[in-house]
């Protein structure tokens, strides 16, 4: 009883991820030219252009901020359910509700 429970909360939980994903769709990258170019031709170590790197990088922070802990708690709840539902026992079933837990945390704090 215990593992049909835990199977079908796992099921729950891999159909409800997707759409918790597709939230993070990535900005459409710039079109790149086909081909050769003069900066690429350049051998050896360069230091990138500041003023491009920080409007870069604080960029793509602003666009992910946050979602990498919660993305992270979301996987590791996720495997502890997965891990808990095969151990079995009393053993594998607090660690897949602990595993529930923290995978829902996660979840929460990703859609806030």
């Amino acid at each position: 009883m215990n593992r049909k429970l835990i199977s079908i909360a796992a099921a729950f939980a891999l159909f409800a991820a997707p759409g918790a994903m597709a939230a993070q769709t990535p900005a459409p990258a710039q079109a790149q030219r086909a081909g050769p170019t003069v900066a690429a031709a350049a051998v050896g170590v360069r230091a990138p252009s500041t003023a491009k790197a920080n409007a870069k990088a604080s960029a793509t922070a602003d666009a992910h901020m946050g979602a990498g802990q919660n993305v992270a708690l979301m996987v590791v709840g996720g495997a502890a359910l997965v891990i808990g539902a095969v151990i079995g026992g009393t053993g594998g079933v607090l660690l897949a509700i602990a595993g529930a837990a923290i995978g829902l945390w996660g979840l929460y704090n990703f859609v806030q």
